[in-house]
């Protein structure tokens, strides 16, 4: 594997490998399908590349996928994420006093929050820019998505839908809405597993990957709100009858608060073949949401077996869609894509094209198509490299905080020695 595409994986792979049980889409058999360009296509171009995109799939989706967005607004995420957003967040300034997100009305809050907070630069803000980021990749032609907060109450955001553009407009109106509140988890997994089966607004579709991304910077504290451990005895439950109907629920857990309790995320995640990331900094977000994807890949391998040459970016989404940028010679290139799933099942496709790079007298073409994969690809890079922290940094943090969050979860502390939300 070249060096970027094993740095992808060397940074994804973790989170594939969970603490998850199966629910069924571990043994569904695996294909993949180039979608372009069509197999014996006659590329003429300036770049020396090809754009190669296609879609990974399971029997149990039928390539379809259905998403939900679950976003905690509880009054500790307008805490600050640990990195000021400003540059590339596009969100305004929207300034919040401490004193009126409800958290000092709670049985188990214990902190003085005087003073006013910028939510463009919170753990709220995080959220958010995540999401955005995810969407980027997403293909609406096949996948679905839909958003649910949770806090004091829970709220249908958006009904699952094909446009993209509804779910951004749903963020927005989140952000400035801001947070407020306790932390109600099991209420929000059951209305989120509730629209994924037909039984709420959003229209059933009966072939199709179902999955939660469940961002949280605590641990719960309704619906009893009474500081035991109930709230997360009932999360737990919810996320295992989510799991049953064949919803997982990949958790992020956010700051020091969320990571001082896991047992709750820790169980969901377990309980519904889902994955749990506890990222300590909530900024770091951004660079693991879009490494979980949906379809369990642990391997995407693309190469040009003319010449003996992988891509040189690789892309896959968490819904399973993938691009890469593939070096090209003059005639005929077979070109070949191999998947592995978490349980070594492998898929692969082969197509060949015939490339021609431009001569004197022709007229220069250029790949808009390849264009703008590379300079999103860049965009993307751009957005983690602002964090502060390498790749390697962040995974080997998590990696830690996962090991602690596992020994803190046998023996979970009592909620009264935290600070909830």
């Amino acid at each position: 594997m070249n060096k970027s595409r094993s740095h992808f994986f060397q940074l994804a792979l973790p989170f594939f490998l969970l603490i998850a049980r199966s629910n069924g889409a571990w043994a569904d058999k695996l294909t993949v399908q180039i979608r372009s360009p069509k197999d014996g296509s006659h590329i003429t171009q300036e770049q020396a590349h090809v754009l190669i995109g296609g879609k990974v799939t399971t029997e149990a989706g039928a390539g379809y996928v259905d998403l939900f967005l679950v976003l905690d607004v509880s009054g500790s995420t307008a805490q600050y994420a640990g990195v000021d957003f400003a540059e590339f967040s596009q969100l305004p300034n929207f300034y919040v006093d401490r004193r009126r997100l409800g958290g000092l009305g709670l049985p188990c809050a214990g902190r003085d929050r005087a003073g006013p907070l910028n939510l463009r630069n919170s753990i709220l803000a995080a959220e958010i820019v995540a999401s955005r980021r995810l969407l980027s990749q997403l293909n609406p032609a096949t996948t679905r998505v839909g958003v649910i907060t949770f806090g004091e109450e829970v709220w249908l955001r958006q009904r699952l839908t094909h446009d993209f553009g509804e779910v951004r407009g749903a963020l927005d109106l989140i952000y400035k809405r801001g947070p407020y509140g306790g932390t109600n988890m099991v209420d929000a997994i059951r209305v989120a597993a509730d629209e994924l089966l037909g039984r709420g607004q959003s229209e059933k579709y009966l072939d199709s990957i179902k999955t939660l991304f469940f961002f949280t910077d605590g641990f719960p504290t309704r619906p009893t709100a009474d500081c035991s451990s109930a709230d997360a005895d009932l999360a737990i439950n919810a996320a295992n009858l989510a799991g049953k109907s064949g919803i997982s629920v990949h958790v992020f857990a956010l700051g020091e608060e969320a990571l001082s309790n896991p047992r709750a995320a820790i169980g969901i995640a377990k309980e519904s073949g889902g994955t749990y990331t506890p990222i300590s900094r909530p900024a770091d977000l951004l660079a693991v949401v879009d490494h979980v994807p949906v379809i369990k890949v642990d391997l995407l391998k693309v190469t040009n077996q003319t010449i003996g040459k992988e891509a040189f970016l690789s892309r896959l989404a968490v819904d399973g869609y993938f691009a890469s940028a593939v070096p090209v010679v003059e005639g005929l290139n077979q070109i070949q894509v191999l998947v592995r799933a978490n349980d070594g099942s492998i898929g692969r496709d082969t197509i060949t094209v015939h490339y021609q790079a431009e001569g004197v007298q022709q007229k220069e073409t250029r790949s808009l198509d390849l264009e703008v994969f590379l300079e999103r690809e860049k965009s993307l890079k751009l957005e983690v490299e602002r964090l502060g922290k390498s790749s390697d940094q962040i995974q080997r943090d998590i990696e830690r905080n996962r090991d602690e969050g596992l020994k803190k979860s046998a023996n979970p502390p009592l909620p009264t020695d935290n600070i909830s939300r």
